[in-house]
């Protein structure tokens, strides 16, 4: 017999609602996918841009290099380019500001990070370009297109034509070393000049094994600090280390399988139980001759229709709902993820896998419900018995808690047990989405702590600096020793008018605070760091009987505007500024974040058990002349508010003004220069408020001193706080479309059990069950759906969390944490998905006349 394929396209048709479903859930799945692909492709592409525009295009690169290893370089086999920067002597500017002039070869300048605000780079000796700060500092305030006369690194000075001015360098406005450059030929390079510092770069040729010929370049220059633009090399590949390119693949591939088998849950369901539904369909068919292979193409032919139909739809919504965000986003003004000019990039790799691995998991959810259709039996399909199951007491069961909630209970409780095909084809489909939602809210809740810095640095809009030249006023006693200066850079007046002006939300103190050592009993330290770092890490010995390790201490004095902050992160203990000065005590973080060189990685943990009340003992000296003070622990916190928030392997030591006089008096000036004076002010914007009339009026005040600098960071500011914004936005963006999926999943499943179910439901009426009694069944089937399937999803999910912990854990040191919200989150959802999913199949029941339900055909 010809044209049973034909069957395909009728069912199909005829069962739109349901086909619609499966469709949909096609379309979301692939849709996920290729987005998921592309905007991971386009992040790194986009990653390798900013790489090289933060650090620059160079793959090696000697910090101190000979003119004979430049010239090696340029003429290397494996080298496609080589370029050289030459610095040396200073330019004296205002207010104690400097300017170094660099001289830079062609591929020197295209090699480093150096970016054009406008204007031009300079082609000849007599021109250059620099930082558009710093130009403002020159005598006479020349602009682009003006002269400036400038020390060439030999200390010989030139007038020169101002060709570009470049983008501003936090780091140099910081410390107010300006850049500047200038050309220099390739033969001009290669001429030693004594007293000047050269440093060389170079990329390889397309096709070298970089990682393979590193030992190579790295012994050209043994004593020319050796180094490669290691971000770079790890994004294309080439880098000896192949963890980070593994633990990646490892990562996104658990979370696309996970949606894979979404969507091989969401087409098995609904074939299975279209399959179970036509079971008799099938029978006849098989007693007027079809074999099992035309059932097998029957179904077949049904997935691949879907699949026609969905997947292109998933590909077209994918890339063009992808495309549709960022170009709101960019319309709004954003930088996304504070890539200026981000580029969406579409490789056809990432069309042609997602609609394969789209077409794989329709295919193979089809697969069993085809095999099933291929084995009916004709006689049992047409009595209606290939599908039921009796239920055996062979095995020893649990009484079921439905039991306990009376005659419906109990039924439902049988019908669950009688029919346990069905029953594992609904939970399975309420695991699979509980796991999905838990396994992608962890992983993007991580993810975001990790890419987001979670401090209160992204607030700072401005910097006001006292001059790092700035000669510190200080008294001298009789015996001439050098007394410390009290003397704050900011008046109280002045820290008030900044705050009282508009738009500014906090203004931060920022103090030079001395090093020291705290001397902590060994016992004290945490066995596990010690165990990674090794038991050498830091420096022992004796102290009154007991054995104690010199660790570092980072100390930081905290007004209470920065002790404000500090609340949220607080562990145990206070941060009442008031009662950590009464008490003499401190803060402290002893978390911290070392790089482990046995694993190549950082880990997370506690440096130290220390408890409330303990008392630390910091010396202020050295360790043959110490000036040992003692202080109190008056609290722990999680991390510092303010960068830098977790240290390598130093004591985090956060006190008052009050608690670091008393421990800094009689300390030597040499030791603490600036006690615990004032030196800079950290401005914070209110959210939307406008930083030009705030820079203005910082401007006058800076003016009014020369020793004051102004530092603008507004505009990093705002791309901190868009990027933090955009993150949260993608991350809840994609869980509700995993949500959706997983309610998708649901709601097909659940439903169309449901509705095979009429011609049981009118039996069940028709021997006296009510309307309310049906409902309250099935009602009780559904939770305990829910709570079967929350239970495996629940332990699966947690799973392959842990699983995904391991693996980011190998990028970046980080804690487990129990998805606590997630779980709930996904198991109450499921719940009421389910429970409200099974409503609309009993009304449309409630509706039908109970005769039409009994008919065999119904």
């Amino acid at each position: 017999m010809n044209g049973y394929g034909a069957l395909a396209g009728k069912y199909l048709k005829q069962q739109k609602r349901r086909t619609v479903l499966t469709i949909v859930g096609i379309l979301l799945s692939v849709a996920l996918i290729s987005a998921l692909a592309t905007m991971g492709q386009s992040m790194k592409d986009n990653v390798v841009d900013q790489t090289i525009y933060d650090y620059g295009a160079y793959e090696i690169g000697y910090s101190s290099a000979t003119t004979e290893l430049l010239e090696t370089l340029q003429h290397h086999a494996l080298i496609k380019k080589a370029g050289a920067i030459r610095k040396g002597e200073l330019t004296e500017l205002a207010k104690g500001y400097t300017l170094q002039l660099s001289e830079a070869t062609t591929a020197g300048i295209e090699l480093a990070p150096i970016h054009l605000l406008k204007g031009r780079f300079p082609s000849t000796a007599g021109e250059a370009v620099v930082e558009e700060w710093a130009l403002a500092q020159l005598p006479g305030t020349p602009g682009l297109g003006g002269k400036a006369e400038l020390a060439k690194p030999d200390g010989t000075r030139q007038t020169y034509d101002i060709v570009g001015v470049l983008n501003n360098q936090r780091n140099n406005m910081t410390y107010g070393t300006g850049g500047a450059y200038t050309w220099i030929s390739d033969e001009a390079a290669l001429t030693a000049v004594p007293g000047t510092h050269l440093s060389v770069a170079a990329v390889f040729k397309k096709g070298v094994n970089i990682s393979k010929h590193l030992p190579e370049f790295e012994k050209l220059g043994p004593d020319s600090y050796f180094g490669t633009n290691t971000q770079l090399l790890a994004l294309k590949g080439e880098t000896a280390d192949r963890g980070l390119n593994m633990t990646l693949i490892v990562i996104f591939g658990v979370l696309i399988g996970l949606v894979v088998l979404s969507t091989i849950a969401v087409i098995y369901n609904a074939f299975n139980i279209a399959v179970l539904e036509r079971m008799r369909h099938f029978g006849l068919l098989r007693t007027i001759g079809a074999t099992p292979s035309q059932l097998r193409g029957i179904v077949f032919r049904e997935a691949g229709l879907l699949a026609a139909l969905g997947i292109p739809a998933g590909l077209v919504v994918g890339y063009g709902g992808l495309w549709l965000v960022l170009e709101l986003m960019t319309a709004a003004g954003a930088d996304i993820l504070t890539f200026e000019g981000f580029k969406l990039t579409l490789h056809a790799w990432i069309i042609a896998g997602s609609a394969i691995v789209g077409l794989l998991a329709v295919m193979l959810a089809a697969w069993l419900p085809a095999r099933k259709a291929s084995r009916v039996s004709p006689v049992d399909a047409v009595r209606g018995t290939g599908n039921i199951v009796r239920e055996t007491y062979r095995r020893v069961r649990l009484p079921s808690v439905l039991r306990m909630l009376g005659i419906e209970g109990d039924m439902a409780s049988k019908n669950i047990r009688r029919n346990r095909s069905k029953f594992r084809i609904t939970a399975f489909s309420i695991v699979v989405s509980i796991t999905l939602f838990i396994v992608f809210h962890y992983f993007a809740q991580e993810a975001f702590k990790v890419a987001v810095n979670d401090s209160r640095d992204d607030q700072v809009a401005f910097q006001m600096l006292s001059s790092f030249t700035q000669t510190q006023t200080s008294d001298s006693d009789q015996s001439g020793n050098v007394s410390q200066s009290k003397e704050d850079a900011f008046d109280a007046k002045t820290v008030a008018d900044i705050a009282a002006l508009s738009g500014v939300e906090h203004v931060y103190g920022r103090y030079n605070m001395p090093d020291a050592t705290v001397y902590l009993p060994t016992s004290r330290l945490n066995r596990e760091f010690l165990s990674a770092m090794g038991d050498d890490v830091f420096a022992k010995s004796t102290l009154g009987g007991e054995e104690v390790r010199f660790v570092p201490a980072y100390t930081t004095l905290y007004d209470e505007a920065r002790l404000e902050q500090a609340v949220p992160y607080l562990v145990s203990g206070t941060a009442d500024p008031a009662k950590l000065s009464e008490a003499g005590a401190v803060l402290i973080v002893q978390r911290v974040k070392p790089f482990v060189i046995a694993e190549n990685k950082k880990i997370n943990l506690n440096l130290s058990d220390l408890k409330i009340g303990d008392t630390l003992s910091l010396n202020f000296g050295d360790q043959e002349k110490p000036l040992m003070r003692q202080v109190k622990v008056g609290g722990i916190l999680s991390q510092a508010p303010f960068n830098p928030t977790l240290q390598d392997n130093s004591l985090y030591v956060i006190g008052t003004k009050e608690t670091y006089a008393a421990l800094l008096k009689d300390v030597p000036a040499d030791k603490a220069p600036y006690g615990t004076a004032l030196r800079g002010l950290d401005i914070a914007l209110a959210d939307g408020a406008d930083g030009k009339p705030v820079k203005q009026a910082l401007q006058a005040i800076a003016d009014q001193d020369p020793s004051i600098r102004l530092v603008d960071f507004v505009e990093e500011q705002r791309q901190t706080r868009q990027f933090n914004v955009q993150m949260k936005i993608f991350i809840y963006g994609f869980l509700a479309v995993i949500g959706l999926i997983g309610s998708l999943n649901i709601i097909n499943t659940v439903q169309t059990n449901l509705m095979l179910r009429r011609r049981e439901f009118g039996l069940l009426q028709a021997v006296g069950m009510t309307m309310k009694q049906l409902r309250r069944m099935a009602t009780l089937e559904g939770v305990w759906f829910g709570v079967i399937g929350s239970f495996w999803g629940l332990l699966l999910g947690v799973g392959i969390c842990f699983l995904l912990y391991r693996q980011m854990n190998n990028i970046e040191g980080i804690p487990f944490s129990f998805p606590v919200t997630g779980a709930a989150i996904s198991c109450v959802f499921a719940l009421g998905v389910g429970l409200l999913s099974v409503q609309g199949p009993l009304r449309k029941i409630a509706k039908a006349s109970v005769v039409e339900e009994l008919r065999e055909e119904a």
